[in-house]
């Protein structure tokens, strides 16, 4: 079982961390302004805005899970609908954008999945009612959304995680050119 005084030390402890990787946020941001044509992108400007969306919802959920009382369902609820309603934004922006430009493979899947983890946490709102589950719902989406941030972050500066996801699609991208005959095809790779 574990106390109150645990989640408060979680939460106090996720604050600063989420006020800080923020923060850090803003640097990369202004790191990648210093690319020519990096911020031009809808596909970068998405990950941007699915970082920074992240990362307030750690923030708020902790900030929320700190004030006396359980308003974390009620936090759950409204980050989780304002998280889904923005990324489904920003999925029919790149729908839009895929015909002028040429986009990653990896977006659909991406923001997909964010997606649902907007979804999963708007649900916990509604199962999560009692003070402890609410705590330890909210506590899990944190972390979540930690990781989501920091990842996304991570793409503003061009590099790959080198993950399960970056396995797939590098594979399904071989496939494909060994399907076509013709290598990686005309035009330029798409970034990854």
């Amino acid at each position: 079982m574990i106390s109150n005084v645990a989640y408060t030390n979680f939460f106090l402890g996720s604050v600063t961390v989420a006020g800080a990787l923020t923060g850090l946020l803003f640097v990369a941001l202004s790191v990648a302004q210093a690319r020519a044509g990096a911020t031009d992108s809808p596909e970068h400007q998405a990950v941007a805005a699915t970082a920074f969306t992240a990362l307030v919802d750690s923030l708020w959920v902790s900030l929320v899970a700190l004030m006396p009382g359980n308003g974390i369902p009620t936090a759950n609820l409204l980050l989780g609908l304002l998280g889904v309603t923005s990324t489904a934004g920003l999925i029919i922006r790149l729908w839009r954008a895929r015909s002028k430009q040429r986009l990653s493979r990896r977006w659909p899947v991406l923001l997909a999945l964010i997606v649902a983890m907007y979804a999963a946490q708007t649900v916990t709102a509604f199962t999560a009612s009692d003070p402890r589950a609410a705590r330890s719902a909210g506590a899990t989406f944190v972390m979540i959304f930690f990781a989501v941030g920091i990842a996304r972050s991570w793409e503003l500066l061009g590099l790959r995680g080198g993950g399960l996801l970056d396995f797939l699609v590098t594979r399904a991208e071989s496939a494909v050119s060994r399907d076509s005959g013709s290598g990686s095809g005309p035009g330029p790779r798409p970034a990854d």
